[in-house]
């Protein structure tokens, strides 16, 4: 009956230190969550440029398929 108890008391010691171990994980990621949110204020990150492709880009790409699609259609 001893060494039920002695592993009852091993359980319940394990089990307890497991639950404050992920209590502290939890707090410790609430905190850098946090830190991470301030830091973004200072130091951004950089937003991608968008190059602005305009109708006429559009029309040269089109029209350069449509070239090449007469060209191989007069070769067959």
């Amino acid at each position: 009956m001893e060494i039920f108890i002695k592993s009852v008391e091993l359980m319940v010691v394990g089990m307890g230190l497991t639950f404050v171990f992920l209590i502290v994980m939890v707090g410790v990621m609430n905190l850098l969550e946090k830190l991470v949110a301030l830091l973004d204020k200072f130091f951004p990150e950089a937003q991608p440029v968008q190059r602005a492709t305009g109708a006429a880009g559009n029309k040269a790409k089109i029209a350069l398929a449509i070239a090449a699609a007469k060209s191989r259609a007069g070769q067959i």
